[in-house]
């Protein structure tokens, strides 16, 4: 965090990236502030009209830092905890840093845990933790099976998608297991960032320019077996049974964008 920032405020506003890793090290650093007597907030983007007497501080996302907060969450407070903490720094919420300080200051109370703090649902922002975990598991749940991968140069398969919120690493463990052995790559084109899988090896997430601009090439390659699902799609579609509204509302049309069958 930036050393240059003043004590003399009573609040502070820390600034950090829209990551897992930004957020719980916003924490780390935030715990420290807030027992001082300063009102904390968490930010994942600069405030255009900060308010008086309210300071506003850098923070550079620290790995370390980040899995010490994510540890004692997952081992204090449990699974279904960390999960729903996880879920709402993913999520597209623009409080959603502050929300996750504010339900761990509840729980967390000198060596107090409790343990159960997500049914407290008549706090405000555990109630709202609980809508955004709600929301960001459907639709993870939702690209679990409208991701589509077409095969690129090199027997590489590669999938492009455009997610509300940043599900892109919640989508490694259900894919590395049902693709262990495959070289695939998912792109969400929106946040310009990739999620890669070696065969045989671990997810890993890439953001580099170089990388991104090949594969963006990539996908006006031609794929031999788009146009066989696509004639599969057909032949099995019965005219007289169509429904659209019950399809729309299965498969919403945002998630059609980037499903070869309807392309």
């Amino acid at each position: 965090m930036n050393t240059e920032c003043e004590m003399t405020a009573r609040k502070a506003i820390l600034v950090c990236e829209d990551s897992l890793e930004g957020i719980f090290t916003s924490v780390y650093e935030g715990w420290t502030l807030e027992n001082h007597g300063e009102k904390v907030q968490i930010s994942v983007r600069e405030p255009d009209y900060p308010d008086f007497f309210t300071r506003v501080c850098p923070v550079t996302s620290d790995t370390q830092k980040a899995e010490k907060v994510l540890r004692t969450i997952r081992d204090k407070l449990g699974q279904r905890t960390y999960e729903a903490l996880c879920f709402t720094a993913v999520s597209c919420h623009p409080e959603k840093g502050t929300l996750v300080f504010r339900v761990l200051r509840q729980a967390i109370s000198g060596r107090r845990f409790d343990r159960r703090i997500m049914d407290n649902m008549a706090d405000p922002s555990v109630n709202l933790t609980a809508k955004l975990r709600i929301r960001v598991w459907h639709e993870i749940h939702r690209f679990y099976g409208f991701v589509r991968f077409r095969e690129i140069s090199g027997k590489v398969l590669l999938a492009k998608i455009r997610p509300e919120n940043d599900i892109l690493e919640m989508l490694a463990p259900h894919f590395s297991d049902r693709c262990p052995n495959e070289n695939w790559m998912i792109l969400d084109s929106g946040r310009q960032k990739v999620l890669l899988h070696p065969q045989g090896g671990v997810c890993s997430v890439y953001k580099d320019t170089g990388t991104l601009s090949q594969i963006n090439a990539s996908l006006c390659e031609k794929d031999l077996y788009e146009d066989l699902w696509k004639g599969f799609c057909r032949s099995i579609t019965i005219q007289e049974r169509k429904n659209p509204h019950l399809q729309q509302q299965l498969l919403p049309l945002k998630f059609r964008l980037n499903m070869h069958e309807f392309s």
